[in-house]
């Protein structure tokens, strides 16, 4: 019987699964809402549902699932399979997420950081595949960070926690992050960034009319819709662009001074605004690195899009699973 292994990725607003096997090939994907809100065995259930789905999906083509690999945003405990710390799934704090599944679904399951994850996707299938070392940086509800350095993963002092580059604090002065500090990357250049940008715009006075202005005065604002106001030339959301750019740039030039490294790889959903953000970042780049000769830096688009993180969470799941 073929092996399949199972990948999840666990963000604050989407849960994706896929059903992945030994070669890394995609057989059958699927998303729901993560539902963080109804509490964490909320979030259990659904997991539970999808995975078996793909199971049962597997079974009547004659083939097996083998093991699971969850990728969750936050700090993770992986030897007891726990969410320890989640800026955008607090729900899920100190819940045992991978050991539940396990118990449900009688298959072994992993836990791995949701951008550990992407990175592990893109090393094996994607825009790092033969990079020995380099950042990655997920941008989406949050902005999530990723070492590869070796050509492995950089787990740090096995904390729960490593590359945390979205809560590197940019401008101690600006605006709160939902770790409860103030000024960090994440702040300045996640989807949530853009959205508060605009809220505050709006509360604070400077914008007092215009499609932004009306859909944030009716609660129905996106990051999307921000996205869409710079391509119309809204000065307010070209000049949030703007600030994520810089802000990347300047974490990127800190990483690289630090480590000693050339390369980065920037994906999430945020990402597909890359024209927007892309000329910033590399003036500020630029502006910020004394050691690095910038011409030789490589800041590249992940490849694989949703799938970077579904590709290494199952990579996850089959080496530590020992299957």
């Amino acid at each position: 019987m073929s092996t399949f292994y199972i990948g999840v990725d666990i963000g604050g607003t989407h849960l994706r699964t896929a059903l992945v096997d030994e070669l890394g090939q995609i057989h059958h994907r699927s998303r729901t809402t993560t539902g963080s809100d109804a509490g964490p065995d909320a979030v259990l259930q659904r997991l539970t549902d999808a995975c078996r789905k793909l199971m049962q999906l597997a079974e009547s083509n004659g083939k097996c699932v083998r093991a699971i690999g969850l990728g969750v945003a936050g700090k993770i405990d992986r030897d007891s399979g726990s969410v320890v710390f989640s800026p955008n799934l607090p729900t899920l704090n100190g819940y045992p997420l991978a050991r539940n599944l396990q118990q449900r679904l009688g298959v072994p399951v992993s836990m791995e950081n949701d951008c550990n994850a992407f990175g592990l996707g893109e090393a094996w299938k994607g825009s790092g595949q033969g990079i020995e070392n380099w950042a990655g940086l997920t941008l989406g509800t949050g902005v999530g960070g990723v070492l590869m350095l070796g050509g492995q993963l950089w787990t740090g002092d096995s904390l729960g926690f490593e590359a945390e580059i979205g809560h590197m604090i940019i401008d101690p002065h600006g605006p709160p992050c939902a770790c409860g500090l103030r000024g960090c990357l994440e702040a300045h250049a996640s989807a949530s960034a853009l959205c508060n940008g605009v809220n505050d715009a709006v509360r604070s006075g400077p914008l007092k009319r215009g499609p932004l202005f009306d859909l944030a005065r009716s609660g129905e604002l996106t990051s999307e819709a921000v996205y869409h106001g710079a391509r119309s030339g809204d000065s307010l959301a070209l000049a949030l662009f703007e600030r994520m750019g810089w802000a990347l740039g300047l974490a990127l030039a800190n990483l690289f001074t630090i480590l000693g490294i050339r390369h980065a790889v920037i994906g999430g959903g945020v990402s597909q605004a890359w024209d927007l953000f892309i000329d910033p970042l590399l003036k500020t780049l630029i502006q910020s690195s004394s050691m690095l000769d910038t011409k030789t830096a490589v800041i590249l688009r992940a490849k694989l899009g949703d799938d970077a993180a579904l590709l290494g969470a199952a990579h996850v799941a089959s080496l530590r699973s020992g299957l």
